[in-house]
């Protein structure tokens, strides 16, 4: 098993992974070249973001089958070295299913005030992700 970086190479692969595997129609193609996959013989899992100013907002986290706390270990700390290449402060995610809370925060993350979240400058409690929880990740500024 091993993890890929998304390039133009593999985008195709990576692009087709995600329409095969969920729902979505509308697949931002910049978002997943921010992105890192697990590969074992075919993709079986992604994390990307996507880039706001100097925060990245975490947009597919999504797999195929289970990995290991490892692999998504490893998967993570190459998209915080991609975070920090781009001088981003801050990741940002928007959990829906609580169960899935105790793996960003075995990360890193940490819960925040949802009435400091805007998407598109609506707050994110008028929108549909209104019941999400808001969880931060401070990016570490690589030594100069």
């Amino acid at each position: 098993m091993e993890i890929i970086s998304v390039d133009h190479d593999n985008k195709e692969k990576v692009l087709k992974f995600l329409r095969d595997i969920s729902l979505l129609h509308d697949i931002n193609e910049d978002v997943v070249m921010n992105g890192e996959f697990v590969f074992d013989e075919d993709i079986i899992g992604l994390l990307s973001f996507e880039e706001f100013h100097n925060l990245g907002l975490i947009r597919y986290f999504i797999f195929r089958r289970a990995v290991s706390e490892e692999i998504v270990l490893e998967l993570f700390k190459k998209i915080i070295e991609k975070a920090k290449k781009r001088k981003l402060a801050t990741l940002i995610t928007l959990v829906i299913k609580k169960e899935a809370i105790e793996i960003f925060k075995s990360l890193g993350f940490y819960e925040i005030n949802k009435e400091d979240v805007f998407i598109e400058e609506t707050a994110i409690e008028d929108t549909k992700f209104k019941d999400a929880y808001v969880l931060k990740y401070d990016v570490k500024k690589e030594k100069e």
